[in-house]
């Protein structure tokens, strides 16, 4: 063999070895992206799983309560008129379509 056929064939080892080398790194990095993206899925199912802690309470005072759809606008209330509890439902306008008591002489029981 002379001596350029000799540099050609360790030329051509060096070449495989590096292929070699390029597809281990190619793997190494698919792998790592793999495991980023599984992770980060995984966490994402996981928040949109975990509910929001549930207040309890044994009391809740107030002097009004105020039910109000998802543009804001209030469509029921619970409140007191002098010393009388009253409790008003509304429609779309805020025109009240029904109230308890629905005469004023009626006194709720205790």
């Amino acid at each position: 063999m002379t001596k350029t056929e000799v540099e050609l064939t360790e030329l051509g080892d060096r070449v495989r070895k590096l292929e070699r080398q390029n597809h281990r790194w190619q793997f190494a990095t698919l792998f790592l992206l793999f495991v980023v993206a599984s992770s980060l899925a995984t966490g994402l199912v996981a928040q949109e799983r975990i509910e929001p802690p549930l207040m309890r309470a044994k009391t809740v005072e107030a002097q009004s309560f105020l039910l109000k759809d998802a543009d804001g606008n209030i469509r029921g209330r619970m409140n007191l008129r002098g010393d009388r509890p009253t409790f008003e439902l509304y429609d779309k306008s805020g025109k009240v379509v029904w109230s308890a008591p629905t005469k004023p002489e009626l006194i709720p029981a205790l």
